[in-house]
């Protein structure tokens, strides 16, 4: 348990979650009701050649994407950073690591690599970069953050015209094809984001430290140029690398607090840059039209933040707060990945791109019938479009179980995935209503952005020779295995915190055990309901069997025979409920009626 002895504040008769009561990822994720996908065996070898600083790297022989993550020696154990029950093999939360196979600790051929890393760029890194160093570069991130990998920087050109500069931190710099370093972070493929921990794709050293575009340190950056008309289209755009010194880190409260006029000693530190902040304050505005325009899917999900108390333990769970400065930031970082993505695709030149499919037309009448019985109506035409489904959420917003039908809502989006595209077989993405949109701007923590950073930088400094190299069917190979593994670790990534967020919620929830509790009905279903606990804002499950016989849904309402009578139950609508127990096996709360 977090932050106390496993003995305590438990009842005897609870499940506990066991190190070996789950064998792997899959087992876990099957009881989370997921069932994961598996990347596609590659069939090739390949020979890899880049160029990076000037420096060219020839003839390195490598396995294929496959062989060098199976080649990596196991990384499962205490974590060395962090609260203490990252740090304890025998702990809840390193059972549902070790169950999603999560790589913990970096292997000492990766810290051997590290200690001959600087811990800020030399002189000879800067050499032939554009020194971008006297120009107002900031970064704006979460109050926690720790690792910055993007900084944005504004310019008014006159008569409503933008130049917007978008500076990713330069991690290809450091991390080399055919290093232990790169095949580490190719084997991990994302960081993974837990609610008190983050399992870094990279180690410290560099994501925090050395690719971490901090206040005040000359950093190297991949900075995207990109100009804008009055009306907010992008009429140019360029790239290079960079050598950046970011002015100030801000948090989006602080941001948002400036743009709302607030006077406090947080916004008059910043105050030096209200007229960058006003500027992109403009130009979002345009570009959130733009996207309105297209059709492109604006959601505003909740997002649940654990906080924690002296002892390490959750005091309570809230939703995240949601600022205009978080869509500010969004916008730039869709706008430098569409660039570097149109540019590839004006090169004609193939590589990873974030690919979000449609659904099936049979897929979208199975959902559309079970939203006309909650009122929901989904247009009848040949394909669907994200404002349609803007639309639809709009309308089930005003309803008492809005969560409830968003989530069915979303029945009608498919996952995104990372698949290699080119200028032939174009990628789209349906929920942004783009096409040949990739990921570039955080290279951090995501594998697929790093390689479109280094063949980026190949096409640019080598021309012709890496453009050849790049369509070799061997490479293309290759890619494919690395973008099917990305988007499995990416999906792992995702069940694994989540999982971790339901046990937060079992630890927190367990000396409230056998409590009364007032509730609304979240969700229904033939095997019970999501019960809203409102006073801890979590969900618990309340089964039909524990009430009666069998249940039967109609739209929002669930009827439950019990003996001679019926009780009904309705998404939105109050319920008292009891604590009835914790299962830390499935990682629910368990109810019952009170």
């Amino acid at each position: 348990m977090s932050g106390k002895d496993k003995s305590q504040g438990r009842k005897d008769d609870a499940t506990p979650f066991k190190p070996g009561g789950l064998k792997s990822f899959k087992d876990l994720a099957r009881l989370k009701g997921v069932e994961p996908t598996t990347p596609a065996e590659p069939d090739s070898k390949f020979k890899f050649v880049t160029d990076t600083a000037g420096r060219k790297i020839d003839d390195i022989k490598e396995a294929d994407a496959r062989e060098r993550i199976s080649r990596r020696p196991a990384a499962f154990g205490p974590m060395n950073t962090g609260p203490a029950v990252y740090r304890d093999a025998e702990s809840e939360e390193m059972a549902i690591l070790a169950s999603f196979r999560v790589r913990t600790f970096f292997p000492d051929d990766v810290l051997r690599e590290v200690e001959n890393l600087p811990q800020d760029p030399t002189e000879a890194d800067k050499q032939g970069r554009l020194d971008l160093r006297d120009q107002t570069i900031f970064t704006i991130d979460g109050d926690d953050a720790r690792d910055y990998d993007d900084a944005i920087s504004i310019q008014a050109l006159g008569g409503g015209e933008y130049e917007v500069g978008v500076h990713i931190a330069d991690v290809g710099h450091y991390v080399r094809p055919g290093t232990a370093l790169d095949a580490e972070a190719l084997a991990r493929a994302t960081s993974v984001y837990l609610p008190d921990q983050v399992v870094p794709m990279l180690p410290e050293e560099l994501s925090n430290h050395l690719c971490s575009l901090v206040e005040g340190r000359d950093r190297l950056a991949y900075s995207v140029f990109m100009r804008f008309d009055a009306k907010g289209k992008r009429t140019d755009s360029r790239v290079g690398k960079s050598v950046i010194r970011s002015v100030k880190r801000n948090t989006y409260r602080i941001v948002q607090e400036l743009l709302d006029g607030v006077d406090s000693d947080e916004t008059r530190a910043i105050a030096f840059l209200r007229e960058p902040l006003e500027h992109f304050r403009k130009w979002t505005v345009l570009q959130q039209q733009i996207r309105d325009a297209k059709g492109s899917l604006r959601m505003q999900s909740r997002e649940r933040k654990f906080l924690f108390d002296e002892r390490h333990e959750v005091k309570a769970v809230v939703d995240y707060p949601r600022y205009f400065s978080m869509a500010l930031i969004e916008e730039t970082a869709l706008a430098a990945n569409q660039a570097v993505g149109d540019l590839f695709r004006k090169r004609g030149l193939p590589t990873i791109y974030r690919v979000h499919k449609e659904k099936s037309q049979e897929e979208i009448e199975e959902v559309a019938k079970m939203l006309d019985e909650h009122g929901i109506r989904v247009p009848t035409k040949d394909r669907l479009t994200g404002r349609d489904i803007g639309r639809m959420i709009r309308t089930a917003r005003r309803m008492p179980n809005a969560e409830a039908l968003i989530g069915r809502i979303m029945g009608l989006i498919e996952r995104a995935v990372y698949e290699v595209k080119d200028d032939k077989d174009v990628a789209t993405h349906f929920g942004l209503a783009r096409q040949a949109y990739l990921h570039f701007t955080s290279p951090i923590r995501r594998y697929p952005d790093l390689m479109v950073h280094r063949w980026l930088w190949a096409i640019e400094s080598r021309g012709d020779e890496a453009a050849a190299e790049l369509k070799t069917l061997e490479l293309l190979d290759d890619l494919n295995s690395i973008a099917a593994h990305s988007s499995a670790q990416a999906d792992v990534a995702e069940m694994c915190s989540n999982a971790l967020g339901d046990l937060k919620v079992c630890q927190f929830m367990h000396p409230h055990i056998d409590e009364k509790l007032e509730a609304k009905v979240f969700r229904v279903s033939p095997f019970g309901m999501e019960i809203h606990l409102t006073a801890f804002n979590v969900t618990g499950f309340l089964p039909v069997r524990a009430i009666g016989e069998r249940g039967e849904v109609k739209g929002p309402t669930l009827t439950i025979k019990q003996g001679r009578f019926v009780k009904s139950f309705t998404e939105g609508h109050p319920i008292a409920v009891r604590l009835k127990d914790v299962d830390f096996l499935r990682l629910q709360l368990m109810l019952e009626l009170a």
